[in-house]
């Protein structure tokens, strides 16, 4: 019996505190959108402004990078981006360089309910500058 009434004990207050808890969700990964955040044109404009508004660093030229970066990022109700993050990058600059390009951009926020909300979303962007590079020589 005591053994019984420790268990109702716990259970009731394991489900007291599992109630109590309070989720944020400051991603918004719960919503339903109406509309993902994009970039005005779409995706391959995306990666041709990105690549026409990069500054590559001698370093990187003379070691012929080719690559991808991973991105990630979050696009504000307002259409701003922020909290840009670098996740899987190549270095020599490159990282940095894509970032602040990113930063200065501006894409259609994310619809829920005919509202503007923020969003994040992730990318792999390729990077040539190597053989395949798309640089002006």
């Amino acid at each position: 019996m005591k053994k019984l009434k420790a268990i109702f004990i716990l259970l009731f207050v394991a489900s007291i505190s599992i109630y109590a808890q309070n989720y944020d969700d400051p991603q918004n990964i719960d919503l339903q959108y109406n509309r993902d955040a994009e970039y005005p044109g779409g995706m391959n404009k995306f990666i041709t402004d990105l690549w026409n508004s990069m500054s590559y660093t001698q370093e990187a030229i003379d070691a012929r990078v080719d690559g991808t970066i991973t991105i990630s990022f979050d696009v504000e109700a307002n259409g701003e981006i922020s909290k840009v993050d670098v996740i899987g990058g190549l270095g020599m600059g490159i990282d940095e360089e894509v970032a602040n390009v990113i930063k200065a951009m501006t894409f259609t926020p994310a619809l829920v309910e005919g509202k503007a909300v923020k969003m994040n979303l992730m990318f792999t962007v390729p990077i040539r500058v190597g053989p395949n590079s798309r640089l002006k020589k």
